[in-house]
């Protein structure tokens, strides 16, 4: 196994796409859930490009061979007196938990935001999922507030955990 981690090309769309349907498959601690994720590669090739051609966002793919088997992304905010921050998420392919891929995506992703200028970092997780938690601590995020009934999913509400990195 050769782990690769590389910025996202709009040919990797529909390989993107085949990992967000399988990562939607194995938990419910993201914004969509199985069978929500309906968008044709096209238009995931469209939102790649619009990445490679923005120096201020980012979005890497880590690859087993020809599968995508972890993702993350930086999206900076466009309005002016918010551009000093973005947004992270990371989906990682349970099969691959436990091996170190989502630190090195954060570790890449640290290194883009601080050369980027980026002042505060963001991100939203499912307040129950420790994993995700514990590595942006681990990275020196903070817990700001939480979100409650910020997931709906089989119509049961849990709560979200709202979390913060200052450059």
């Amino acid at each position: 196994m050769e782990i690769i981690y590389r910025e996202a090309r709009e040919d990797d769309a529909a390989a993107l796409l085949d990992h967000v349907h399988k990562v939607a498959t194995e938990t419910d601690n993201l914004s969509f859930g199985k069978d929500s994720f309906n968008i044709s590669v096209e238009k995931e090739a469209r939102f790649i490009s619009r990445f490679a051609k923005n120096p201020y966002d980012l979005m890497l793919v880590t690859l087993d061979g020809d599968t995508v088997v972890a993702n993350g992304i930086i999206e900076r905010e466009r309005v002016l007196r918010y551009n000093h921050r973005a947004t992270l998420s990371i989906t990682v392919l349970r099969d691959y938990w436990g091996q170190g891929i989502g630190t090195r995506l954060m570790e890449l992703m640290m290194v883009f935001c601080k050369s980027s200028g980026l002042k505060t970092l963001s991100l939203e997780a499912r307040a129950d999922n420790t994993r995700a938690i514990s590595l942006c601590k681990k990275f020196g995020f903070e817990e700001i507030g939480i979100y409650r009934s910020f997931f709906k999913i089989d119509g049961n509400y849990y709560d979200g955990i709202l979390m913060q990195l200052i450059f």
